[in-house]
């Protein structure tokens, strides 16, 4: 009886043993589980914030030519209204001076 008894209390220790050490196992793969969680969204983020910056340098470069562009656009414009002032200004003075004296 007493063997049974004694067989029975190792049975249980072991049974409690087992559960305790499942018990351990299922806290350290939650952990892992979290751990990895928040491993792979660092690296999205990190991920993320290196393709942002990507577009952001080159929206500056689109952004740089295009303003080298307008500007290039308006000194010819300025030139040309340079030009056709040279070639005119006598022709424009002599006319306003005419008009006006035939006023």
């Amino acid at each position: 009886m007493q063997d049974t008894i004694r067989r029975i209390l190792e049975m249980d220790e072991q049974a409690r043993q087992l559960t305790e050490d499942a018990s351990s196992m299922r806290a350290q793969a939650e952990l892992s589980i979290e751990d990895r969680k928040r491993t792979l969204k660092e690296q999205y983020l990190n991920r993320a914030k290196e393709k942002i910056s990507q577009i952001e340098e080159k929206e500056h470069g689109f952004a740089d030519e295009e303003w080298e562009a307008t500007v290039q656009k308006y000194q010819l414009i300025r030139q040309r209204l340079d030009d056709t002032c040279k070639r005119n200004f006598d022709a424009w003075v002599e006319q306003i001076v005419s008009q006006t004296i035939a006023q």
